[in-house]
């Protein structure tokens, strides 16, 4: 499984590999209180301007204090939300950071020397204006659900426990804070539900999901011509003749076996995956600096700093910022039936692929039935012919577990696989704190789960098992 592209305030404040239970009280340096305070100024701006939550709200499930670390620092974070314009900063001690708001590209954290009033001047086009209404159009190219009768092959009172059980929450131990679950089998909405104060129109955070969007947009550009997977990759950092990072392709950083040195590590401030998301104002240079520690493609590498470098990639492609930041929505959002699609951007301008889309769970279902659909779409294809195939083929030191920015259950060397009960061709995108678009192809079957998970403790497979029997098998 991937690794969270952030964690809760206690494994900000602990040293790596040692739990808030053995520890009551570590030191708070003031490294780790800034980590903790661009965490917080991000998430909370991203929830209240992008899927508009309380604050209250933010407070009770990303920032709960579940733990004695999140209870310690709960007193001393201050939280300032000034909607007017669109800015939230969070205080913890001497540590100060600010996101803000802009536009429909959501929310950024602000940096050093960054020009905050040309953060608020940032937007994409949008072409919302072209499109009909979609509460017009019945699902899924629009909002609308056909009146028509479950299919008979539907065990609907058992998918409907299923998708009960995932919100359910245990008399002790982490709380689950399922959002959203839905369950779309051949292009039908066959349930869905939310928790309170969640709904169908409420962009969510994907977190690492993000990254098979960027998977997406890659094999669309190379589809227009515009990449070539065989050139040497535009790095400005590996400019030098003699660089061996030269060597480097697209398909080295989509199967994330580059071989570069990186530290997906939440628990140690100084790690570059931190650095990267709070304290830089170009994500993408942060993997661009680092130093090749293994041979390409020898090793894989979980690294949302690849992700970044992608998106990196793709903006120079593009003749102007105008272009690259309309891109996802010309090209992906509105194909899908997609009105509301974020996808944020760092300081710089480029996309953060490595964690910033925000979808509703139904369109996180669209992506899903995307990739089910072998890239095809309304009868037209979106992704390149055999894209969604080779992405689904496994990444050799991934051991069957990845291929091109996309999880799998395929078969190991061994013969096992992380899913042995679940089919071998499944597709799963995962992010932090528990959400999951898991896409079976040949049951055409796609299952969204959403929620605000810390330290595990939700049961994906059994709601994985519990979906796959009620409609896969006849009254």
């Amino acid at each position: 499984m991937p690794r969270s592209p952030l964690l809760p305030l206690s494994c900000l404040l602990l040293p790596a590999g040692v739990h808030a239970q053995e520890r009551a009280a570590p030191k708070l340096t003031a490294e780790m209180a800034q980590v903790a305070a661009a965490y917080a100024a991000k998430v909370t701006a991203s929830a209240v301007f992008v899927s508009g939550r309380s604050v209250a709200s933010v407070e009770a499930e990303e920032l709960a204090p579940d733990g004695p670390i999140e209870t310690l620092i709960r007193p001393f974070l201050k939280l300032e939300v000034d909607r007017d314009q669109g800015l939230v900063t969070a205080r913890l001690g001497k540590a100060v950071a600010t996101a803000v708001r802009t536009g429909n590209l959501g929310c950024t954290l602000t940096a050093p020397g960054v020009d905050v009033d040309a953060l608020r001047r940032r937007a994409a086009p949008g072409i919302a204006g072209l499109r009909p209404d979609p509460m017009a159009v019945d699902f899924p190219a629009g909002e609308r659900l056909p009146a028509t009768p479950m299919p008979d092959d539907v065990d609907l009172p058992a998918l409907t426990a299923a998708v009960e059980r995932a919100f359910v929450e245990a008399d002790s131990g982490p709380r689950v804070r399922t959002r959203a679950v839905v369950v779309i089998r051949a292009g039908r909405l066959l349930c869905e539900r939310y928790a309170d104060g969640y709904d169908a129109a409420m962009r969510l955070p994907g977190w690492s999901m993000t990254k098979t969007l960027v998977n997406a947009l890659i094999g669309i550009r190379i589809g227009d011509g515009k990449l070539d997977p065989a050139a040497v990759l535009p790095v400005p950092e590996w400019a030098a003749a003699d660089d061996p990072r030269r060597a480097l392709r697209l398909e080295d950083l989509l199967r994330m076996r580059s071989g570069l040195e990186w530290t997906e590590d939440y628990a140690d401030p100084g790690s570059r995956a931190l650095q990267m998301l709070f304290s830089s104002g170009d994500h993408a240079a942060v993997a661009a600096t680092a130093p090749l520690r293994a041979p390409i493609g020898s090793e894989f590498r979980y690294s949302s700093g690849t992700s970044n470098l992608l998106c990196r990639i793709l903006r120079t492609t593009f003749a102007s910022d105008f272009d690259y930041l309309a891109y996802p929505e010309q090209r992906l959002f509105a194909p899908l039936g997609i009105p509301r699609g974020i996808l944020e951007t760092d300081p710089s301008g480029t996309f953060v692929g490595s964690s910033y889309g925000f979808l509703t769970a139904r369109d996180w279902a669209r992506v899903g039935m995307l990739l089910g659909q072998d890239g095809q779409w309304n009868g037209q294809r979106l992704l390149p012919e055999n894209w969604v195939r080779e992405s689904g083929q496994p990444t050799g030191p991934s051991h069957g577990r990845y291929g091109r920015h996309v999880w799998l259950n395929a078969v190991r060397e061994d013969g096992g696989r992380t899913w042995p009960e679940l089919p071998a061709d499944l597709l799963h995108l995962d992010g932090h704190e528990g959400q999951y678009v898991v896409v079976f192809p040949k049951e055409q079957l796609v299952v969204v789960r959403l929620g605000c998970t810390k330290r595990g403790g939700f049961d994906l497979r059994g709601l994985l098992a519990g979906v796959l029997a009620a409609c896969t098998t006849a009254k």
